[in-house]
């Protein structure tokens, strides 16, 4: 399972409206919920809030990858959000959110998946150029491009 079989265009997201982490994490599990991904909202966002109490998915340079792996995720799935507002996610970096991946992880996934999609996003956003394709694109697609190949410019 890589980045590119578990996000869509469907679930790439502009001008997140959210003001707070667990608000983000909300309106993003919505998405998901909204296109039958997960079997209970409910369940799968708690899985995602109590992921954050053991330690912060802000990973530095205004991203944040929160993830839940749980029975309530039908499929695997990302959702990728830039918001209106820096959000507080008790970075590694100090410094407020404003692109988030939220990962829902399928039980039924093998038990490291999660690790390796985790792994392939942050090694892609190692990549200077793909932060900045990704901060100013406001193309879905462009986004799903940038992710996939890892290149960003035509």
């Amino acid at each position: 399972m890589e980045v590119k079989d578990i996000l869509t265009k469907e679930l790439v997201v502009f001008d997140l409206e959210a003001t707070t982490k667990e608000t983000a994490i909300r309106e993003m599990a919505e998405i998901l919920d909204s296109k039958g991904i997960l079997a209970d909202k409910e369940v799968y966002i708690q899985a995602v809030l109590d992921r954050e109490t053991h330690a912060t998915t802000g990973i530095g340079n205004n991203i944040a990858i929160p993830h839940g792996k749980s029975d309530s995720v039908k499929h695997s799935a990302i959702v990728f959000a830039r918001t209106k507002n820096l959000i507080e996610w008790e970075s590694l970096d100090d410094e407020p959110v404003n692109m988030i991946f939220l990962l829902a992880i399928s039980d039924s996934d093998k038990t490291d998946a999660h690790l390796k999609i985790l792994a392939e996003i942050a090694t892609k956003l190692m990549d200077d150029d793909i932060v900045v394709g990704l901060k100013e694109t406001r193309d879905k697609e462009e986004v799903i491009r940038i992710l996939n190949e890892g290149v960003v410019g035509v």
